[in-house]
C-alpha cells in the first residue's frame, strides 16, 4: 500500500502545500473518476489540460493533487470537504507527465518488474509483430499477454483495445491483472504518441524492437525528425542487459538506435545471405532466418520482415530456434492485416477450394499510410497470376496528415487496375473534400470511381467483380466501426464485404439455376418438335 512518504520519495516535488496524513487511495487522471482521498495528476494533453480540473477532482474528495503549478485560487487554504489540517496535500512539480508513468506502476505494485517485457514500435508492422510473438509464446505454452492497436489478451482473454498504448494508470493495472493470472510475458505495441506522452515511463523492457518508420501521425509530430526522435525514446529507454531487434533496412534504424545502450539483434532482406525468401506464393512463403527454415501462412515480402522480426524476439526472449520456426508456421498474424474475407454464412469448412476460386478475391487490410498501402498492393501483385484484375477501394481518415492524401492516391494508381475511392474515418471532415485531396495523385482518368459511401463502395467493387478480380478494402481492417461527424458508428469492411460476396454467389448461382431451367425448357420444346 501507498503512503504519502513513498510517493513523495518517487517523485522529488518542488514543493508541498497542506496536509494529509491519511492513506491515499488510486492515482487517477480524470477527475470524473476521483472519490475520496484519491491522488490526482493533473496532466497537459493536447486538448485539455488536467490543471484545469483541480477544482473538480477536490470536490470529489480528492487527498492529493500533483500538478505543474498550484492554481492560485488552491495556494493558500485548500477547500475540502474535510478540514485544512488534513487535506488535499497540494504536491509540485517540474513534469507530471515525466513522472505519471512511475508512479503508476508504484501504485499498482510495479507488475512490469514482475513481467518480461517487449516493447515493438514503428510505422507499420506493430501489431502483426506483436500478434506473431504473443501466438508463437502461447503455442510453446507459455502464459502471455498482448497490448495493442486490435486487441488485449490476458492469456486467452480477450478485450477490445481503445488505443494502441493505455495511458499510464489503465497500462499498470492491465499488467497487474496479468501478473494476477501468472503471465510470464508481456508483448505490447509502442506508439509514438505514447513514448512522446512518456505512457510507458517506469517500464524497464527486456526486449525492444523497430519495425520501420514512414510518413504518418504528422499532424500531432512536427515533422519527421520529432516523430523519428519520439520512436527513439524507446530504445534509449533500454538498460545494457536487454536487446533491441532492429529492421536495419529501414533508413531510419541507425538514427533511432542512436545511444542506445542494449545489444543490438539487427536484420535485413536487403542485399543479405543470412535472411532471405526462398519461396512466395499466395498461401505463404519460405523464408532462411540466418539458417533457420521458416514457413509461414503469411504472404508479402512486408511479411517476411514481420516474421523474421517475431522470430528474433523470440529467441531473444528465450526460446529456442527450432520451437519457435514450428510455432511461427501456425501463427497467422493479425486480425484485419491481408485477411481474406469469406463469404457471410460460410464456415471455414465450407471455403473448399473449390468455393474459393467461383468467387471474386476479397481483402482486406489496415493499409492506412502511404508505405503500408504500397506494401500491400506490392504483395498482390508480386502473386497474381496473368489476367487477374486488382481492384482497390480506400480512403483517408479526416482530421489527419493531409500531406499523406495525394502520396496515397499517387500509390494506387501506380499497382492497381481499377480503384474506388470512398470514406474512411472522416471524423469531423467533409468526405468529398477528402477524396478530392486524393485524387491530386491519380493520373488516370478511366477504371476510377468515386463513392463516398464505404458501405456503397465495397458492395460495388464486389458485386462488379468476376472470378479473376481481387478486390482490396484498404484502410481499417480489424476496426468495427466508422467515425462521421466526430461519431462512431458500427461499421466492419469484413462484414460488409463478406455479405456482398454471399450476394455475388447466390446471383451466380440464382443465373445458372435459371439458365438450366430455359435449357431445360429448350429440351422439352425439341422433344415434341420431334414427335
Amino acid at each position: 500500500m501507498m503512503n504519502i512518504a513513498d510517493l513523495l520519495h518517487i517523485i522529488h516535488p518542488l514543493q508541498t502545500n497542506g496536509h494529509f496524513d491519511g492513506k491515499p487511495g488510486k492515482l487517477v487522471l480524470d477527475s470524473r473518476h476521483v472519490k475520496k482521498d484519491d491522488v490526482f495528476i493533473a496532466l497537459r494533453g493536447t486538448r485539455s489540460d488536467g490543471h484545469h480540473f483541480i477544482s473538480e477532482a477536490i470536490r470529489r474528495g480528492a487527498a492529493v493533487i500533483i500538478a505543474e503549478h498550484i492554481p492560485d485560487e488552491h495556494s493558500k487554504t485548500p477547500h475540502h470537504d474535510t478540514d485544512a489540517e488534513n487535506g488535499p496535500l497540494y504536491i509540485q512539480v517540474a513534469d507530471t507527465r515525466h513522472i505519471a508513468g512511475e508512479l503508476a506502476q508504484a501504485f499498482a505494485g510495479y507488475p512490469a518488474r514482475r513481467l518480461k517485457m517487449t516493447g515493438i514500435t514503428g510505422t507499420n508492422g506493430k501489431t502483426t509483430v506483436s500478434t506473431l510473438v504473443y501466438q508463437v509464446l502461447q503455442t510453446l505454452g507459455y502464459n502471455t499477454g498482448l497490448l495493442g492497436t486490435v486487441e488485449t489478451r490476458i492469456g486467452d482473454r480477450v478485450m477490445e483495445s481503445h488505443l494502441t498504448t493505455p495511458d499510464p494508470v489503465s497500462l499498470a493495472g492491465t499488467l497487474k491483472k496479468m501478473v494476477s493470472k501468472d503471465t510470464a510475458f508481456a508483448v505490447m505495441e509502442v506508439s509514438s504518441h505514447a513514448l512522446e506522452q512518456q505512457r510507458v515511463g517506469g517500464i524497464r523492457f527486456d526486449v525492444g524492437a523497430f519495425t520501420n518508420l514512414s510518413r504518418d501521425h504528422l499532424d500531432y509530430h512536427r515533422d519527421m525528425d520529432a516523430y523519428v526522435e519520439a520512436k527513439q525514446r524507446l530504445f534509449l529507454s533500454l538498460d545494457s542487459d536487454a536487446i533491441a531487434v532492429i529492421n536495419r533496412d529501414d533508413p531510419s534504424a541507425h538514427k533511432v538506435i542512436e545511444e542506445c545502450q542494449a545489444r543490438i539483434w539487427d536484420f535485413g532482406f536487403e542485399n543479405n545471405k543470412d535472411f532471405r525468401i526462398l519461396d512466395e506464393s499466395p498461401e505463404g512463403m519460405v523464408l532462411d532466418l540466418d539458417g533457420t527454415i521458416v514457413s509461414t501462412p503469411l504472404a508479402g515480402r512486408y511479411n517476411a520482415y514481420n516474421v523474421a522480426q517475431a522470430y528474433l524476439i523470440c529467441l531473444a526472449l528465450g526460446c529456442t530456434k527450432g520451437s519457435v520456426a514450428s510455432a511461427l508456421g501456425e501463427a497467422r498474424g493479425a486480425a484485419g492485416r491481408l485477411e481474406r474475407v469469406k463469404p457471410e454464412g460460410y464456415d471455414d469448412d465450407d471455403l473448399t477450394p473449390a468455393v474459393l476460386e467461383s468467387a471474386p478475391s476479397v481483402f482486406v487490410d489496415y493499409a492506412h499510410t502511404p508505405d503500408a498501402l504500397e506494401n500491400v498492393l506490392q504483395a498482390l501483385t508480386a502473386v497474381r497470376t496473368e489476367g487477374v484484375t486488382l481492384h482497390v477501394v480506400f480512403g483517408c481518415g479526416g482530421d489527419r496528415d493531409t500531406t499523406k492524401r495525394p502520396e496515397m492516391g499517387q500509390i494506387a494508381d501506380q499497382y492497381a487496375d481499377v480503384i474506388t475511392l470512398t470514406s474512411d474515418n472522416p471524423r469531423t471532415e467533409d468526405p468529398d473534400a477528402i477524396i478530392r485531396d486524393i485524387r491530386q495523385g491519380i493520373v488516370r482518368g478511366d477504371r476510377l470511381y468515386i463513392q463516398p459511401d464505404r458501405r456503397k463502395a465495397i458492395r460495388s467493387a464486389v458485386l462488379d467483380a468476376d472470378t479473376s478480380t481481387v478486390v482490396l478494402v484498404a484502410g481499417k481492417g480489424h476496426e468495427t466501426y466508422q467515425e462521421v461527424h466526430g461519431r462512431r458508428r458500427k461499421f466492419d469492411d469484413r462484414k460488409v464485404a463478406g455479405k456482398a460476396i454471399a450476394e455475388w454467389i447466390e446471383r451466380r448461382d440464382s443465373k445458372k439455376r435459371r439458365q438450366k431451367q430455359r435449357n431445360g425448357r429448350n429440351d422439352n420444346e425439341s422433344k415434341k418438335e420431334v414427335r
